[in-house]
């Protein structure tokens, strides 16, 4: 009688809790859709990387060798009105291995080398050419990059956000359609990583000058792509 009497009083207590623990209910389905968009600008800034690199057998006679040359480039630029526009980008002084021979074990220390990167920022894509050939004449032993950006890349960049905006609703009415029903609200959207406009590496042809003529630098059009995430509730149509 005792365990029927303990067994009555708790199924009594667990009815209560039963009423009232919530109905597990199904999440409302979701539409997910990726849309992209692209601008095309022209760029009108560059920023030229010219190396200046110096080699002795010892470390102080290759940096000493190597400020002299970094400021006969310097004072060349100067001289164009590039002054304010010339910063150092990297300096390293370190020893200068030389290729092996076909006896040897490894590479062989020759010596140090000092290089030094300047970089040259300019308001004026017309000016790189001319900054190279100015830059490698005096001493420059190579250009290590030049990079172009435009300065309606952000205006760009905006427009291409929207487009992939319109593209992502568009792809999830279509699938909404497709499955029998429509989107509803707007539960979330984000932008997608993408590229930086800000500062791109873009392709261009750099054709050298030969005697009496200047180097070329032919930029191409900054692409500019933008991505859109959205997720919509979805409303099965009857």
């Amino acid at each position: 009688m005792r365990h029927l009497l303990l067994f009555a009083c708790s199924t009594i207590l667990a009815a209560p809790l039963a009423a009232q623990s919530p109905q597990r209910t199904e999440d409302p389905p979701e539409i997910e859709t990726v849309g992209t968009g692209e601008r095309r600008v022209a760029p009108d800034r560059a920023t030229v990387h010219l190396l200046i690199e110096t080699k002795n057998p010892a470390a102080a006679n290759a940096a000493a060798l190597n400020a002299r040359a970094v400021q006969a480039v310097r004072d060349t630029l100067r001289r164009l009105g590039l002054d304010s526009a010339i910063t150092t980008a990297s300096y390293n002084v370190g020893p200068d291995y030389e290729q092996p021979r076909p006896t040897d074990e490894g590479p062989r220390r020759a010596g140090y080398a000092a290089r030094t990167v300047l970089r040259v920022v300019l308001s004026r894509i017309d000016q790189t050419g001319r900054v190279i050939d100015a830059g490698l004449a005096r001493g420059a032993t190579g250009v290590e990059g030049v990079m172009f950006e435009a300065s309606t890349s952000e205006h760009a960049r905006r427009e291409a956000i929207a487009e992939a905006a319109r593209a992502a609703r568009r792809d999830a009415e279509a699938l909404a359609r497709a499955l029998g029903g429509r989107i509803g609200p707007l539960i979330a959207s984000s932008t997608v990583a993408g590229n930086d406009p800000r500062r791109m590496n873009v392709m261009m042809s750099v054709r050298e000058g030969y005697a009496g003529s200047a180097t070329e630098v032919t930029p191409n059009e900054i692409v500019v792509r933008a991505g859109v995430s959205t997720r919509w509730r979805f409303i099965a149509e009857p």
